[in-house]
């Protein structure tokens, strides 16, 4: 993360240019001299030159700062797209699984901000917290029931663009438990925007379940095809209901504490994560077993040299040459399975994914977050359609049309609305 806080902080005089005693008299005798120049003229340079360094100083680490933050949101979420849908083609229960990884490698990456062994084996080794143990607790449950029961979704014969547009439907279940429990009240552009992704979410669904060939009526003959279908759809609408609670908590926690804590967020979201995986032991040993009994990351490149059409197997035939080079990277990629390789990279990608989410945040206005991130969904799906042949109903598509112009539309009437309420407060 590249630290522009400093730059941001100091004031434009911290940059003036420091001209000796000497300097200046000799500077301003031959100004007066040749050319009559007033002093104030010169000094009225410098500040300038100042200025401009203070300027430049400052915006170069924010121009650099928000190519990292959308380098990793569109390289770390799009490529986790990719890895996740190659490890749930093989293994579509795989979600736990892959769940875990992410919670453990995320564990690891963000331990060192927090660990400090002055605090002692009583405080677990780790540094004061600005928000209290039990609000974490609670706000776990939340993170890690919406986690498992997106990827266990997955098990139930929801494709991966059909996972991502129903999932872009979020703001629908924040808008009805926000006016339920939490009594807010909602302009007729947020409210158009919500019609507009419900509208395009029950087209997507309907659409898919009818290329399907499936009978969507709920009738007590439903056949077993059908029957899988729905409850994986409800398991992602009782997701997204329970991702509002967990917004509303996580407001009611940042008004408090503050909104600079994202860092302590993802840490103990993650990592008091981790013990409930325990009552999932069994399961996750069989899924672990399948990965792991993949082939060979080699072997996979080989057969997909040989399968592919000239310009990849140009790229492949290069790929191999290197790793035959090296006799240590060829043995460890001999015995790596594919699969595992998948699961690695699943879980890096998530992490640098919803590190740049957080760096967004931090930074920009919910307007901006909102319209990223619709256009990194709109990315994910059409690589999903584009890398792995998935084949979506026309109707499909026009719901993901309706469900991204919904969130746009969100984002900015939120965002027009905060301006409103910022200009009443002034």
């Amino acid at each position: 993360m590249i630290h522009d806080g400093d730059s941001l902080r100091r004031r434009p005089e911290a940059y003036k240019v420091n001209v000796s005693k000497d300097e200046a008299t000799e500077h301003t005798a031959t100004a007066s001299s040749a050319e009559h120049v007033p002093q104030s003229a010169v000094s009225g340079n410098l500040k300038d030159a100042g200025l401009i360094a203070a300027a430049a100083h400052a915006t170069v680490p924010n121009w650099a700062n928000m190519i990292l933050m959308i380098s990793l949101i569109f390289g770390g979420c799009c490529a986790n797209v990719f890895t996740l849908e190659a490890i749930i083609k093989e293994q579509s229960t795989a979600g736990p699984l892959i769940t875990f990884a992410q919670f453990v490698l995320c564990a690891m990456f963000t331990l060192p901000h927090f660990l400090s062994f002055s605090a002692g084996p009583r405080n677990l080794f780790l540094g004061p917290r600005a928000i209290p143990l039990r609000s974490w607790l609670i706000y776990t449950a939340f993170f890690v029931s919406v986690n498992m029961l997106n990827n266990w979704a997955f098990a139930y014969k929801i494709s991966v663009p059909l996972h991502i547009i129903i999932r872009s439907g979020g703001p629908v279940a924040s808008m009805v438990v926000g006016y339920i429990f939490n009594g807010r009240r909602y302009s007729r552009g947020q409210i158009l925007a919500v019609a507009m992704l419900t509208a395009g979410v029950v087209a997507a669904a309907l659409a898919d379940a009818q290329a399907k060939g499936q009978n969507v009526e709920m009738t007590s003959d439903l056949d077993t095809a059908a029957m899988t279908t729905t409850i994986g759809f409800t398991i992602l609408a009782l997701a997204m209901v329970l991702s509002a609670f967990q917004g509303i908590y996580a407001d009611r926690l940042y008004a408090t504490y503050g909104r600079d804590h994202w860092k302590e967020a993802l840490f103990y979201s993650h990592t008091l994560s981790l013990p409930l995986f325990i009552t999932s032991y069994s399961q996750l040993s069989s899924q672990w077993h399948v990965v792991s009994s993949s082939p060979s990351f080699l072997s996979k490149i080989s057969d997909e040299s040989a399968l592919s059409d000239l310009s990849c197997n140009t790229t492949l035939s290069a790929l191999l040459t290197v790793i035959q080079n090296h006799a240590s990277i060829q043995s460890f990629l001999d015995q790596l399975p594919i699969q595992v390789a998948y699961l690695i990279m699943n879980a890096l990608t998530q992490y640098l994914c919803i590190r740049g989410v957080h760096l967004l945040s931090a930074k920009s206005s919910s307007l901006t977050v909102t319209v990223v991130l619709n256009i990194r969904k709109l990315v994910s799906l059409l690589l999903s359609i584009y890398l792995f042949g998935n084949h979506l109903a026309s109707g499909v598509l026009v719901g993901a049309i309706l469900v991204f112009l919904g969130g746009g539309l969100y984002g900015f009437e939120g965002a027009r609305l905060r301006k409103v309420a910022t200009k009443k407060v002034q």
